[in-house]
């Protein structure tokens, strides 16, 4: 940093211009809010273009992830969405956004974040159509690490069977700077239907899907299909070895947590346990277990059906779990001598995720 005095001189004082070098600024500006880094593009034409660049919206998200992410809440009416952004430790509202839209005559989806983008969609029912029908699917939503493009990803069922009884599924992916549907092969799942009514994960460039019957209800030969974003190629894996050999696909939990692929099983005894998979040892690290009898209270007594961790906070060592169409939240102690849980959140509607905040549609093409 440099100081250099100016000839200018008012009522008798020396005035000082202080130069801050680039790089310490772009350290100063990264650790701002996002609508904060957004005003500062109206500085310069050196600071717009620094801002756009996609590796000064690298190092935000980098610096975003190294604390805990906020909480995106998504409720809605007949002709509107709201969204609010709370704070995790406090729940308080930082941010919120009600968007004006058609009719809503459906239910209403969203995806997991990536990038501080979500895919958000309507569910409406469809009239009736000849056969083949496809089964209700959720989207998949998530990154190409390669070339950095966004993709929704469209895995269904179809019923029946085509002609030569191994086509069971379809593909169709949507690609943001495309901006148009296509076909991609499903070869690798000939003879395997997908779980029905599951929201696929997105973990380093990678969705996942559990399998399900004929008619994709849940089976007790559950496999694990895979779909890399960039390769556009599938395949079916078997579950990890910590999963019963014969669990059924309802009792075995998917989702992202903490930007890795977390997997779980709820066990005869309403014990669940959740593992991640640690990516750079290539291995699956047990992170905790719950006991589903203790939460049921929040959850309208339901024991049945696994729970979703939606979020870990690093600065409170506590994890928030949610059950699907309840309206509770319940954050756990991770300490591993804790056995302790309080009621988080109430009334978020059923529809929650993990958010960070970023600069992704600044550098966005689509």
């Amino acid at each position: 940093m440099k100081q250099r005095e100016t000839k200018r001189r008012r009522k008798g004082r020396r005035e000082w211009k202080i130069e801050i070098p680039n790089d310490v600024m772009e350290e100063i500006v990264k650790r701002l809010p996002v609508r904060s880094i957004m005003r500062f593009q109206a500085v310069s034409k050196h600071w717009e273009s620094m801002i756009k660049t996609r590796d000064f919206g690298a190092r935000h998200m980098a610096h975003q992830r190294s604390k805990d992410p906020k909480l995106m809440f998504v409720s809605y009416g007949q002709y509107h969405i709201r969204f609010e952004q709370r704070d995790m430790e406090t729940t308080s509202i930082e941010e919120s956004l009600c968007l004006k839209i058609e009719e809503i005559k459906g239910a209403i989806a969203i995806s997991e974040c990536c990038d501080g983008l979500v895919c958000f969609y309507g569910l409406t029912d469809a009239p009736p159509v000849p056969v083949p029908f496809i089964s209700f699917t959720m989207f998949g939503f998530g990154k190409d690490n390669v070339t950095g493009r966004y993709k929704i990803v469209w895995l269904y069922n179809i019923y029946p069977a085509t002609l030569n009884k191994k086509k069971k599924t379809r593909c169709e992916v949507f690609d943001l700077e495309e901006r148009r549907w296509r076909f991609v092969t499903t070869r690798p799942l000939d003879h395997h239907q997908i779980l029905s009514n599951q929201r696929p994960p997105c973990a380093n460039g990678l969705l996942y899907w559990l399998t399900g019957d004929e008619q994709g209800y849940p089976s007790t030969q559950t496999k694990l299909i895979v779909f890399d974003i960039h390769t556009e190629m599938f395949q079916v894996t078997s579950t990890p070895p910590f999963i019963t050999t014969d669990a059924s696909g309802d009792k075995i939990g998917l989702c992202n947590l903490d930007g890795r692929l977390c997997i779980s099983e709820l066990k005869g005894d309403r014990k669940q346990e959740f593992w991640w998979r640690v990516e750079e040892c290539n291995k699956w690290e047990r992170i905790f277990s719950v006991d589903l009898n203790s939460t049921s209270s929040w959850f309208g007594g339901i024991t049945s059906q696994p729970l979703t961790p939606l979020a870990i906070s690093r600065d409170n060592n506590k994890v928030v779990l949610s059950l699907t169409y309840q309206e509770s939240l319940v954050d756990f102690d991770l300490d591993p001598d804790s056995t302790v849980y309080h009621l988080y959140y109430s009334g978020y509607y059923g529809l929650a995720v993990p958010y960070f905040p970023s600069l992704s549609l600044v550098h966005a093409t689509f």
